[in-house]
């Protein structure tokens, strides 16, 4: 190219836009800009040149390159996905969803290797104002949680060598305020469990999260009655790999489950728990439907339009936000704090911190440890009564007259 050319190629006027030519080792690439700015356009065509020269580079010494945006989310949805709890994998297709609304259908499918950190802070300057299911902007905990998925998307691209560097980790993250969730009382609880009424699966799907930690849909909905030892009072929380089981419902045969940390564990259950689990054993676990037994803890009694008998539960979130209603517990209340409940009066009590981790299956201490600023009782050493106050002075006798 010309020294005396201001950009590299060719560029040209068309009414309202620029058509820009570009060529790269006797490759030609033509772009259309709309813009009625020349420096703009002349920017766009240095930016994409850079690009360009990278990319015949990276040809050149075997790196795949050319990947569209697309490609990059089929790969995520099949080696990463699949890999993730249900509730996480369901979550990250509605967000993947949205990606390619602004990414494929918006943007025209860019190459991987072109996005840059403006393109992310684009993306999310956007998503925040098309909420998509309602009309108030998304909170800034949802951008959060967009950008995060981002990040572990790029690093995809990196792993595979579509691109170097990840331009979601150049972007900052939105500041977030932490939810101070709603531990409730003793007496609180029990309101709630009398409130639920002849509810025996609600009543206690209530008292397991309460009692064990377990988490609401992912874990606790996933438990088989082989998973429950009385006798040793624990209850196996698994991960489990895809594989038949001869007692499961139809449909439920060959659906592998996920814990959040890929790994199984143990949890100790209360004597309440297990005799409330002993109960619900009498009742419902030789029960038959359709001539089979239930391998669920937690199943359907009867059959409805969108489920069968026998087949496990997998949501309980109307029934108990009503029963939340009626008791009159404190607005906000939501059935994972059931889980940060358990975690704090643990940690309250004075448990081992190491222990607590292993039976919640926190990934390390330190998540396990956030929870010490809600367990308010170990503060009252600080204001204990033999440090309240110094003892009294005693009277002085000199001085007195006799």
């Amino acid at each position: 190219m010309s020294k005396r050319k201001r950009t590299p190629g060719s560029i040209d006027r068309h009414g309202n836009r620029f058509r820009i030519r570009l060529s790269v080792n006797g490759t030609a690439h033509t772009f259309t800009v709309a813009t009625e700015d020349r420096r703009a356009a002349e920017l766009f065509a240095k930016k994409k040149y850079e690009d360009l020269v990278k990319e015949a580079e990276r040809a050149a010494l075997g790196f795949v390159v050319g990947v569209r945006f697309s490609e990059l989310l089929t790969k995520f949805d099949e080696q990463e996905i699949p890999l993730l709890a249900a509730g996480t994998q369901r979550s990250y297709r509605e967000t993947i969803e949205i990606l390619t609304t602004y990414f494929v259908e918006q943007q025209g499918d860019p190459t991987v290797a072109s996005i840059r950190p403006k393109h992310i802070k684009e993306y999310l300057s956007w998503r925040r104002v098309n909420r998509l299911d309602g009309k108030d902007p998304l909170s800034n905990r949802t951008i959060e949680k967009e950008r995060a998925l981002l990040h572990r998307i790029f690093r995809i691209a990196e792993r595979l060598e579509y691109r170097e560097g990840n331009p979601v980790a150049l972007v900052e993250k939105p500041r977030v305020d932490g939810r101070d969730p709603v531990l409730l009382s003793a007496e609180q609880l029990e309101k709630l469990l009398v409130a639920i009424g002849d509810r025996p699966m609600l009543k206690l799907y209530v008292l397991f999260l309460a009692e064990s930690g377990t988490r609401s849909r992912s874990e606790a909905l996933m438990l088989r009655w082989d998973d429950v030892d009385l006798e040793g009072g624990f209850i196996w929380v698994a991960s489990r790999s895809r594989r038949r089981t001869k007692d499961a419902p139809a449909g439920e045969e060959h659906r592998p489950h996920r814990t959040k940390s890929g790994k199984g564990r143990w949890v100790p259950i209360t004597p309440r728990l297990i005799q409330a689990l002993r109960d619900h054993a009498a009742r419902y676990r030789m029960a038959t439907y359709a001539g089979r037994r239930s391998p669920w803890v937690f199943h359907h009694e009867f059959s409805r339009r969108k489920y069968t008998a026998g087949e496990r539960i997998k949501a309980m979130y109307g029934s108990l936000k009503n029963a939340a209603k009626r008791a009159s517990l404190p607005e906000g209340f939501r059935l994972h704090d059931l889980r940060h409940r358990r975690v704090t009066t643990w940690l309250a009590e004075e448990k081992n911190p190491v222990h607590v981790k292993e039976a919640v299956g926190h990934s390390s201490l330190a998540t396990t440890m956030k929870y010490t600023h809600l367990a308010r009782e170990h503060l009252k050493s600080l204001v204990a009564e033999a440090d309240a106050a110094p003892a009294a002075p005693k009277a002085s006798t000199q001085g007195k007259r006799r």
